[in-house]
């Protein structure tokens, strides 16, 4: 039985980037004894690999823990390691341990290359994220599944295999949605009140209408606690309104943000978690977007730069516009065109 480890420390939407290259890493080492290096961000959805040991560090590697994992390859005897998250540190471990297969994530920007040329010859494997070419910049999905060779897998998701019970009774049908304070506050200036009229609009397009916040923002939540029923899923309370067809679900995290957005029937949110789980989890979705363009070839390099994140199979999106009245003219095209 050989030892595997695999290193993802970061953001949880890189890490559903990494989920079909982390299914082929299952596949190839099914007999092997695994070790899985989770953020501390991204450990909330380690259920999705219930096989795998599982250890928790934080996305900036302190030095304790640098220390940690370097007496840990000491003292082990390792055969193979997977670098799913490009991080100088773990370049270097492929300098000091040379009998170890890396395979490795790497990254050529018109800033710098991760790792530098000298690491790099290091690594067994690699294959190269190029953000250097805007015009036919490959899906970080599918450059990340080539890292691993030979391995025949329809890239189905294990979602159906988990055996995941949210503790609200959700709705048979609903459109889930998710928002996001710096899309809709910061960038199109929308206060509460408007998008909270988005959100209306958008449950005319199905029976009910689920939807999430960021999580422990209390004024955002105070406020859509007050208008909508809440479910609250640090206490488990539920708080109807008149209105039971949006349904507001509170600090709501982890596998029951999995399975709601599991549920739905289409997945309107912002680009980020949610539509990275959703591109999981094979669902319909519309993901909103909004960029401040300077001219035409800096909206060219934005949507080029879309698709290094997304395959054009269930993904659509649209931008929106700081008019709310455009905006909803775009949305409601999108959703009536899907």
């Amino acid at each position: 039985m050989k030892s595997v480890v695999i290193f993802k420390n970061d953001r949880i939407g890189d890490l559903f980037t990494s989920t079909f290259a982390i299914n082929r890493i299952l596949k190839k080492h099914n007999k092997d004894k695994l070790l899985f290096y989770f953020s501390n961000v991204n450990y909330k959805f380690s259920f999705l690999f219930p096989k795998i040991k599982k250890k928790k560090v934080s996305m900036k590697l302190s030095i304790s823990e640098k220390l940690s994992i370097l007496f840990f390859f000491i003292f082990n005897k390792i055969d193979t390691v997977y670098i799913l998250k490009p991080k100088n540190f773990y370049f270097i471990l492929a300098f000091l341990f040379r009998k170890i297969k890396f395979y490795g994530i790497t990254i050529n920007s018109h800033n710098k290359k991760r790792p530098s040329n000298f690491l790099a010859k290091y690594l067994y494997r690699k294959v190269e994220i190029d953000r250097t070419k805007l015009k036919k910049r490959i899906s970080t999905y599918t450059i990340q599944e080539s890292l691993i060779e030979n391995i025949n897998i329809n890239n189905s998701t294990y979602e159906n295999k988990l055996d995941i019970k949210n503790i609200f009774k959700l709705p048979k049908n609903y459109i889930f949605f998710h928002y996001k304070n710096k899309l809709f506050n910061n960038s199109l200036n929308w206060n509460l009140d408007k998008t909270s009229n988005f959100i209306n609009f958008l449950s005319t397009f199905s029976e009910n209408l689920i939807f999430s916040s960021e999580i422990f923002d209390n004024e955002i939540n105070n406020f859509f606690g007050s208008k909508y029923t809440t479910f609250n899923y640090l206490n488990h309370q539920i708080t109807k309104k008149e209105n039971k067809k949006i349904i507001f679900l509170k600090d709501i995290d982890g596998e029951n943000l999995f399975d709601a957005i599991r549920g739905s029937d289409i997945v309107v949110a912002p680009e980020g978690l949610a539509s990275h789980i959703a591109f999981y989890l094979k669902k319909k979705q519309l993901a909103l977007m909004h960029f401040n363009f300077k001219n035409k070839n800096d909206y060219k390099d934005q949507m080029i730069a879309c698709k290094e994140w997304f395959p054009p199979n269930n993904f659509n999106f649209t931008v929106l516009k700081k008019d709310f009245e455009k905006s909803i003219t775009k949305v409601k095209y999108r959703l009536l065109n899907k």
